[in-house]
């Protein structure tokens, strides 16, 4: 039943694209375009969608491409990633002649450029999506939730290596409410590089987004999204449990406890002085009858 809720989510418009324009352009049957419908053609083959993530590069300097695809980690059919990346594929050469461009959908992404993809350098986009998220009512709390579903994920992307850099969950929120997160990198990245990127993420995500219902950033290298309604297959994620409750009371107890005790002793060492103060007197009147005596 889900995965033909993915078939209609590949089908839909793309998250963001990236299409710069301070690179160059290329011309139509030239070179470089007939090497990029050839690098496309490969990154939706059937090995690549199987495999869910697949490097390639065609031709030779100065008309060599680089070619990248990604389906997201939950889906398990190849069939559904080889439609999201043939959609992809086809959207960003119709959509843009740039020699470096890129393009996200829920379910996929794919990347080419003239240049090779050996430097991870994190660029993070904020897609306009973002802005039509719901306001929570208690950020402070929500965002204390939302961090430690968010690190927690990110620890098991990038470090659970038969996780392959991929990582979904969810955490219960008072008030009947879940959160629902998922993180996840390419995987030509080192663990370390993973999780660099992951933490680059959370930062631009906790700045737009810790206030709101969900949100999403997305980078050449790793992703992040969180949601307050499942977008995930559930098969993929495990439940975290914020650890609050038992913790939370004890701490409560052992305030509750400090207190009663300095009321206490302040009581006692109040009594003990009005006790004192009480005999000082009786003894100071006894001494000033005999006195008259």
């Amino acid at each position: 039943m889900f995965m033909s809720s993915l078939n209609l989510v590949s089908g839909e418009d793309p998250i963001d694209i990236y299409c710069p324009s301070e690179f160059p352009t290329y011309n139509l049957n030239s070179s470089f375009h007939d090497n990029l419908k050839l690098v496309l053609g490969l990154l939706s083959s059937d090995n690549a969608s199987k495999a869910g993530f697949y490097n390639t590069s065609i031709g030779e300097e100065p008309n060599k491409v680089y070619g990248q695809s990604l389906c997201r980690g939950d889906i398990g059919n190849s069939t559904v990633c080889k439609e999201c990346i043939e959609k992809a594929s086809q959207d960003i050469m119709n959509s843009c002649r740039s020699e470096n461009a890129m393009t996200w959908y829920n379910l996929c992404q794919v990347r080419y450029s003239f240049q090779s993809f050996d430097v991870k350098a994190y660029t993070g986009k904020y897609p306009k999506q973002n802005d039509e998220e719901k306001n929570v009512s208690d950020p402070i709390r929500f965002r204390e939730y939302l961090t430690f579903l968010m690190k927690n994920l990110s620890n098991e992307a990038a470090f659970n290596p038969v996780k392959n850099m991929f990582a979904a969950g969810e955490i219960d929120y008072p008030g009947k409410k879940t959160i629902y997160g998922l993180v996840q990198c390419t995987r030509d990245m080192s663990l370390e590089d993973c999780s660099s990127c992951l933490s680059s993420a959370f930062t631009e995500i906790t700045t737009c987004c810790s206030y709101r219902e969900g949100g999403i950033i997305l980078s050449r290298t790793c992703n992040m999204r969180f949601q307050m309604s499942q977008f995930f297959n559930a098969s993929s994620a495990y439940l975290l449990v914020y650890p609050t409750s038992s913790e939370g009371k004890r701490k409560s107890w052992i305030l509750v406890l400090i207190i009663c005790g300095s009321i206490f002793v302040l009581a006692l060492v109040v009594g003990l002085g009005i006790a004192c103060l009480r005999r000082k007197k009786k003894r100071d009147r006894g001494n000033f009858y005999y006195a008259i005596c």
